[in-house]
């Protein structure tokens, strides 16, 4: 199915320039609550100029240049303008450590980086790369460009566009969260093709208005909202960062109808205290990856009232393979099912589909640079072993653990590095820490496997209490004992105050493992 038709980001921002220039399209709601807003027309112009400033700057076809920031219009004008030059665009976490930042920027072929001034000390530490600053609100440093005053300065009319559709945009790194970041490579067809999927399965409207609180350095802000909305045409407002505190006031404020979150920052709404602004919004629809507990969606519906969309999709589908059904049961408790545009399935080890109910490797037919990547950066073998040609197909193999049901439900049962293998059975850490989530002294809760000389692996709890909780290693045991099989029982638990999650909530494993080896030998 041809999404594409050989538009790029850019051809599609100029042609709702071209019908509808006078139309409110980018709001942006800076940290101190300022608020920058851009028609149709006025932002193209302002791709415009960021071209010229790109080209000035010397960057120009197939050259990557690294956006090093929290949420800022620069990262929209930016990537936009690449679409239009044929650059390659690579955001990165602004709270980056030097040593992750230096690998992304040598690792990428950086040539310039944008950033702000906070970040700026750890930018010149990671490498000698000419550096912009984008002014996210402090004290802008002496004898650096300030992108907002170069931009004032250079043309607003087109130049010749130089990208097209197979043309290489972003290099999205992964997490790392159990080995180093691959540099994941994204055309402009794969977040087109991606956006209008994710469109038709979520019925976006050109009259709808989407708030984007999430990090757009990460996939799930681009391809969950970024995107999707500019196909649709619709309004977008983008928050500096999310506020669990303030987001359904935000809501409120701006009149949004749609919003892009995740597992944790709906936990985190949950445990906000009931206010009036809950029931206040306008929301029909809110898309989210990583499962909730079955009572955190009974509490939601009664206190938000806001429909949840579940979804799964990786970064290398830059898209979302797999959704709840917008207009039949939406069954919460599953990631949804396969969606317009893309063929999924589940295999066991020997690559035969699964029987009902079976666990196994959910794997992903495509197409690579439209429907799923067109690689790693630089890594051939890990893309052979993504990416692999079956009978003349192209399947992506996630590598997550998961079953589905009678009626074509997916399930998530647990990525596939992070099944804990004791004495030759898998156990699904995420479904111990489902249970173990349901004590009501538990706050936080990561269960991993640790290796062990004769069962293979023993099964590890790691648990944040929440404050003045008295629950007890004993009781959790207990507890697990009464609602899982012995074998799955956690042998020990440890309290952390803590728990290591990614720029998106991701509980980030490898470093609870390493966590509980040390306190296990300490």
């Amino acid at each position: 199915m041809d999404f594409v038709r050989k538009r790029t980001i850019y051809s599609i921002l100029a042609s709702h320039a071209t019908e509808k220039p006078d139309t409110q399209w980018l709001t942006f709601v800076r940290e101190d609550g300022k608020t920058f807003e851009w028609t149709f027309g006025e932002f193209l112009k302002s791709v415009h100029q960021t071209v010229g400033l790109l080209l000035k700057l010397g960057i120009g076809p197939g050259d990557v240049f690294n956006i090093h920031l929290p949420n800022h219009p620069a990262y929209v004008q930016l990537i936009v303008a690449a679409s239009a030059l044929g650059a390659v665009a690579m955001p990165t976490n602004p709270k980056s450590t030097v040593e992750e930042l230096k690998y992304l920027l040598e690792h990428s072929e950086s040539k310039l980086v944008f950033t702000d001034g906070e970040a700026l000390d750890r930018v010149k530490e990671a490498g000698k790369l000419p550096v912009v600053i984008c002014d996210t609100i402090g004290k802008l440093p002496e004898g650096y460009l300030i992108y907002e005053e170069e931009l004032a300065r250079c043309p607003s009319h087109a130049l010749p566009e130089q990208g097209d559709s197979e043309t290489l945009l972003q290099l999205l790194y992964t997490s790392g969260t159990t080995s180093r970041p691959k540099g994941v490579m994204l055309t402009n067809a794969n977040f087109i093709y991606g956006a209008e999927v994710f469109r038709k399965a979520t019925g976006l409207r050109g009259d709808d208005h989407h708030i984007i609180p999430l990090p757009l350095f990460h996939a799930a802000a681009q391809c969950h909202a970024l995107w999707p909305s500019l196909m649709a045409g619709c309004r977008v407002t983008l928050l500096a960062r999310f506020s669990a505190s303030r987001f359904f006031a935000q809501a409120t404020q701006y009149r949004v109808t749609m919003a892009a979150l995740f597992g944790a920052p709906l936990r985190m709404l949950l445990n906000q205290p009931e206010g009036a602004a809950d029931r206040t919004h306008k929301l029909r629809n809110i898309t989210f990856a990583q499962s909730m507990a079955a009572d955190d969606y009974v509490e939601w519906n009664r206190r938000f009232g806001a429909p949840l969309q579940h979804l799964w999709g990786m970064t290398e589908t830059c898209s979302l393979p797999i959704m709840s059904p917008l207009t039949t049961e939406r069954n919460l408790a599953a990631m949804g099912k396969p969606v317009e545009g893309y063929e999924v399935k589940v295999i066991d080890e020997a690559g035969n589909k699964t029987k009902v109910g079976e666990t196994g490797q959910l794997i992903v037919r495509g197409t690579s640079g439209h429907s799923l990547m067109c690689g790693y950066l630089k890594n051939p073998e890990a893309t052979a072993k993504t990416m692999r040609a079956v009978n003349g197909e192209i399947w992506l193999y996630s590598g997550d653990a998961v079953r589905e049901d009678e009626e074509g439900f997916f399930y998530f049962v647990d990525r596939g590095n992070d099944m804990i293998r004791r004495n030759g059975e898998n156990i699904s850490g995420l479904e111990v820490e489902g249970i173990i989530a349901q004590l009501e002294g538990v706050q936080d809760v990561c269960v991993v496997g640790l290796p062990d000389p004769v069962r293979d692996e023993i099964v590890v709890a790691a648990i944040v209490p929440k404050p003045d909780s008295k629950v007890t290693a004993e009781e959790i045991q207990r507890h697990c004992a009464v609602h899982l099989i012995s074998h799955k029982v956690p042998e020990h638990v440890a309290f952390i105050t803590e728990m290591p999650r990614t720029s998106v909530g991701k509980i980030q494993k490898n470093i609870v493992r390493e966590l509980l080896k040390k306190e296990r030998t300490s």
